[in-house]
Parts: structure tokens; C-alpha cells; sequence
């Protein structure tokens, strides 16, 4: 377990494949995150912002991790559509 470096104005994507490029060994992680935020070629378990992180979810991250599933947990791509177009006008602040 770990954290991203934090880069202010960047999209999420970014500090992931950042925080990847310094650790080569990884061969699977899961990003969990309520937000899109230009994650669409990473393995995205996304809660609800108001439910936050449920058992359904926090299962399929184990499944992801332990290789019995490739199937990743993200919102509809019209959310993440809508996601991604307010990041992008927020200016990757949060």
C-alpha cells in the first residue's frame, strides 16, 4: 500500500503512472477513487462520493489483486465523461 505523489493541476492518471514509473516491480494495483480523472487505461475501483467505499467494492478490489478477475469497478461512461469535463475545467486542483 501507497500513496501518489501529489502534482498539483495534473490529471489523477498522471500521478499514478508517476508513482508506477518509481516502483517497476508492481505487477498489479487497483486505483480507488470516486473520480475519473482521466483514468480510463487503469484499473479504477470507483465509489460513490456519498457511499464511499463498500464491501461490493473493496471485495472486487481483492479479486482484482489476488488475479481471479480482471474486471475493474468504474462508473458508467457517461459519469466518467462528466467527470473527466469538470476536472478538466477545475483544473486538476483537488
Amino acid at each position: 500500500m501507497d500513496v501518489i505523489p501529489h502534482m498539483p493541476k495534473r490529471p489523477r492518471r498522471d500521478e499514478v503512472l508517476a508513482w508506477l514509473k518509481t516502483h517497476p516491480k508492481v505487477e498489479r494495483f487497483v486505483v480507488i477513487d470516486d473520480e475519473d480523472d482521466e483514468l480510463d487505461q487503469l484499473p479504477l475501483f470507483q465509489p460513490s462520493a456519498s457511499n464511499g467505499l463498500t464491501e461490493k467494492i473493496a471485495t472486487g478490489v481483492a479479486n482484482y489483486l489476488a488475479g481471479k478477475t480482471d474486471e475493474d469497478m468504474r462508473c458508467n461512461a457517461v459519469v466518467r465523461v462528466l467527470q473527466n469535463i469538470k476536472s478538466a475545467f477545475k483544473g486538476h486542483e483537488g
